[in-house]
């Protein structure tokens, strides 16, 4: 018997399958799992990637919220720069009103920071910024050539800045205005333009000038003896400058920065003066004492005689304020027995 060749027998039943077709039931059976091959997958296994993005999503949108979100306070149209932790500040139709506490309030387009010092009401406004009750320290960036000045209106007209450090006191019936650097233009009512310099505090209303004494009538010698007659007339002492006089020599060496020399010209200047308008150059005396030669064993032994001699002065409150800002009270434990 010859052996039976098993690949030939395969390859003819092959043949024969491939003569009659595929079944039906496998032919269903293929076809299902075709489709299901074809068909789009769950959405369960991509939910980590879905999850993955919206993390990302909600990072994206949290950082531009924290970049288009202001990190500053603002009131009545001023950035809160800085503030105290007991501020107490709140706004109504006067402007901010700062109650309590110290405060930095900016006005980012005019390049003007103020800060506080004690209760104040401040309000912005489209010619500047008013300070409308309360005494507060400014700085002013410097401008560019040809730029506008920057403005802080008071009730006595308007100061105009190019970019400089000054203080400023608003009162119920007027003020002052100290500068310390720079220089200021300070516009009265009336459109008249007054130039502040380093040093130089400006009040108003502008203090009525004190009229001169009336001079008294030299009495009529006798006539001398015609053999004891003097060979020459004795000469007229020479008449003490005026306040004015004083303050425009002052102006000058303060402009040349000769504050010793100013100081020592200002002592001159009070012992010919009479008590009516000593004051003034009393008070101008103390200020240059206080903010240029930055003397404080002088300036409080100064400002001790100052208020001794002119109790209830007009300069009373600034006198306080110079005596504070030198602690001259400490000053004077210090150097008492």
């Amino acid at each position: 018997m010859a052996p039976r060749d098993f690949r030939a027998a395969l390859r003819r039943e092959d043949s024969h399958r491939r003569e009659r077709g595929m079944p039906p039931a496998v032919r269903a059976r293929l076809g299902a799992r075709l489709r299901e091959a074809r068909a789009p997958k769950p959405a369960w296994p991509r939910r980590p990637v879905f999850w993955g993005l919206a993390a990302a999503a909600a990072t994206l949108a949290l950082g531009v919220f924290l970049l288009w979100t202001p990190s500053t306070r603002s009131v009545g149209g001023l950035e809160l720069a800085r503030a105290s932790a007991d501020l107490e500040v709140r706004e109504d139709v006067a402007g901010v009103e700062i109650q309590g506490g110290e405060a930095a309030l900016l006005d980012a387009a005019r390049g003007i920071t103020l800060r506080n010092q004690g209760p104040l009401v401040v309000r912005r406004e489209a010619s500047g910024v008013r300070l409308v009750r309360g005494r507060a320290e400014f700085s002013v960036n410097h401008r560019q050539p040809g730029a506008p000045p920057a403005v802080v209106l008071v009730s006595g007209g308007a100061i105009e800045v190019m970019g400089t450090r000054f203080t400023v006191e608003q009162r119920e019936s007027g003020g002052a205005v100290t500068l310390h650097e720079g220089a200021i233009a300070f516009r009265v009512r009336s459109g008249a333009v007054v130039p502040v310099t380093v040093g130089q505090t400006l009040e108003w209303p502008a203090p009525e000038p004190v009229p001169p004494e009336p001079e008294r009538p030299q009495p009529i010698a006798a006539p001398l003896p015609t053999k004891a007659a003097a060979s020459r007339v004795p000469s007229t002492p020479a008449r003490a400058p005026s306040v004015d006089d004083v303050l425009r020599e002052l102006e000058v060496l303060r402009g040349r920065h000769e504050f010793e020399q100013a100081a020592r010209y200002l002592e001159e200047s009070m012992r010919k003066q009479p008590l009516v308008t000593r004051e003034r150059l009393s008070f101008e005396l103390g200020s240059l004492l206080t903010y240029q030669l930055k003397d404080a064993p002088r300036a409080c032994a100064h400002w001790a005689r100052h208020e001794q001699q002119f109790r209830r002065g007009r300069y009373a409150e600034a006198v306080q304020r110079s005596r504070v800002t030198l602690s001259c009270e400490r000053q004077d434990r210090e150097t008492s027995p």
